[in-house]
């Protein structure tokens, strides 16, 4: 599922509407299942990848509310080999090929 989020972080600005959606993860649990989460990650147009996506209290994109959390949305920059650990675990062989350096064994 696509976002639609735009941050500017360091600086920067990273927006779901101009980068290149690369693959997606979405939970199996339901919706309304506090780890339920729906992230994607992005290449933009520079070069850059990341993370963004929404999700439940218990998902990396909670906030901290009144003493505990909720759920909420967020982007996330991420490194090269963070950006290939996402793909190689939620991307299939092709994509990875055609977003990363990919060597035969």
């Amino acid at each position: 599922m696509s976002h639609n989020i735009t941050k500017i972080i360091e600086g920067l600005r990273y927006s779901t509407l101009t980068a290149t959606e690369v693959c997606n993860f979405e939970s199996s649990n339901g919706s309304r299942d506090f780890r339920y989460e729906d992230t994607s990650l992005y290449l933009s147009p520079r070069g850059r990848f990341f993370l963004a996506g929404y999700g439940g209290p218990l998902s990396r994109w909670s906030r901290s509310d009144y003493g505990g959390y909720t759920g909420g949305e967020g982007l996330l920059p991420v490194t090269i080999a963070e950006a290939r650990s996402f793909a190689e675990e939620h991307a299939s062989a092709q994509t990875i090929a055609e977003f990363f350096e990919i060597e035969d064994a």
